[in-house]
């Protein structure tokens, strides 16, 4: 029969080897899990520096685009100019038919003349 000293040795050899495996097999596992991690920095930070990059370059031509926008509104009037310029427009349209009810008697008489010169010259 096996004796409790025998029985102990064996149970500590094996937990010894199971220890000893463990460590190896943990140690490789945290070398491989480092390794990753630092492709997976390493990939992120040249796609995030190419991506940033793009980035970069689209709101450079927003605000290009923008900047254009910005200096062409300057010159545009705004909402109380518009409004004058309707006003003086329409104080323009009153004008001028005033003044061709006021030229109509005018282009009569130049008419009447033309026709007295026209009669004059045919005889």
């Amino acid at each position: 029969m096996i004796e409790f000293p025998h029985l102990m040795q064996v149970v500590m050899a094996t937990l010894s080897l199971s220890a000893m495996v463990t460590t190896i097999v943990m140690t490789r596992g945290k070398a491989s899990a480092d390794t990753i991690k630092e492709l997976v920095a390493t990939l992120a930070t040249k796609a995030s520096a190419d991506r940033l990059e793009a980035l970069e370059d689209r709101v450079d031509k927003a605000e290009d685009r923008v900047s254009r926008a910005e200096s062409r509104l300057e010159h545009v009037p705004d909402k109380d100019v518009s409004h004058r310029l309707e006003m003086a427009i329409a104080r323009l349209e009153g004008r001028m038919e005033t003044m061709d009810e006021r030229l109509k008697p005018v282009a009569a008489m130049a008419n009447r003349v033309h026709e007295r010169l026209f009669e004059e010259a045919s005889r």
